[in-house]
């Protein structure tokens, strides 16, 4: 089957069916929620197949692998730490590379555009720093990797399960020098969401600096040029109401085939929910704290690396499973996805999120007035 005429849950929009095409007659293009899908311009397509063989989601094009241990772990350096998502762990392993002379692809926010780019330089590292929930592009950025591996350079790439595995399904045969690097990711958002909630709140006004967490606070700020700030916390921020919800993410997020405990990097990261006893270990409370499941021995060996700059304690792969659901299944389509969706192809995006989410608000509303009563 043609990658273009794939259900649009079976395309999460990696990227990698549109660089591998020797023709270049694949391109992503946005549709009416603004999420890419490929088009192929058929007069020039000569069925060579490769774009089926390169896709992701298609299982057979790629193999998991099981966790071989978890850690809970956090950044030494408190600055480095408190600036970071998390206990800060894909800001080490960065690092780590950048100082031994390779480079790094990661999710950067310029202004509001949410996109991977290639960090050389240690000065360049803070820009791949903080969570961005909303799907990042990566258009051009496999064939960059590719370039950068054969120079023999050390190539570290972060980013989703679906993006990881569009480089691995592109790349091929993985050299020792490519690092992979796979998030726990819930699902996401498209940057059209995004743009037009930024919109709404700031007007005509440019963004120039957007942060979605640092630490354990979840808080989203909006910075325009002209120095206007607008920072609310996740309850209280349609976009982030949305998000948590898992009411505005990519159709193929809710079919998601490596959101599960078999992993597609030589490593995962992600906050470490459910940590049974926090209270054991010597963390700052304002800090978050990151799961490391090493899942390739290419993988333990960048761990082992970093374990100087890291506070780092051994716990068991079940309760670093059980406390995210990502680790067992992909997010649920529920009623409220389906309702979104109709909504939002009539409405803005504000307004869609705030009648489909309608019944929670009132659910809240009983539960204060409860509350009262019984008192």
């Amino acid at each position: 089957m043609s990658v273009a005429k794939k259900k649009k849950k079976e395309c999460c929009g990696c990227n990698a069916c549109a660089e591998i095409c020797p023709k270049h007659c694949i391109h992503m293009e946005e549709n009416d929620k603004g999420f890419l899908y490929p088009k192929i311009d058929h007069s020039v397509c000569v069925e060579c197949g490769a774009c089926e063989r390169v896709c992701p989601f298609d299982t057979t094009n790629i193999t998991l692998h099981s966790p071989l241990k978890a850690f809970a772990a956090w950044n030494k350096n408190k600055e480095e730490h408190l600036t970071s998502s998390s206990g800060g762990a894909a800001y080490v392993f960065s690092s780590y590379v950048l100082n031994k002379g390779g480079v790094v692809y990661g999710c950067t926010a310029d202004g509001i555009e949410i996109r991977h780019i290639r960090v050389k330089e240690q000065s360049e590292l803070y820009r791949l720093q903080g969570s961005k929930y909303v799907q990042s592009d990566v258009r051009g950025l496999y064939k960059k990797v590719k370039e950068d591996l054969k120079t023999e350079m050390p190539v570290l790439f972060i980013g989703t399960p679906c993006q990881v595995a569009g480089l691995r399904s592109y790349i091929r045969r993985i050299p020792e020098n490519l690092y992979l690097i796979d998030l726990i990711c819930h699902g996401v958002p498209s940057q059209k969401m995004l743009k037009e909630h930024a919109a709404r709140i700031l007007g005509c006004r440019a963004v120039e600096h957007l942060s979605f967490r640092k630490g354990q606070i979840f808080r989203i700020e909006l910075k325009s040029q002209g120095g206007t700030v607008y920072s609310y916390k996740s309850h209280k921020d349609l976009y982030y109401k949305a998000f948590l919800n898992g009411i505005s993410y990519r159709e193929s997020c809710y079919q998601c085939p490596f959101a599960r405990q078999e992993r597609v990097g030589d490593i995962t990261i992600g906050d470490f929910w459910g940590l049974q006893d926090m209270a054991s270990l010597p963390l700052n409370k304002e800090g978050g704290l990151s799961v490391l499941l090493p899942i390739s021995e290419k993988g333990q060996m960048l761990l082992n690396a970093i374990k100087p700059r890291m506070n780092i304690y051994e716990r068991s792969i079940g309760e670093a499973v059980s406390g995210n659901e990502q680790l067992v299944h992909p997010s649920k389509e529920t009623l409220h996805v389906k309702f979104f969706r109709v909504l939002y192809s009539i409405l803005s995006f504000d307004k869609a999120v705030a009648l489909c989410l309608i019944d929670y608000k009132f659910k809240t509303l009983l539960k204060i007035i409860g509350r009262k009563i019984f008192k």
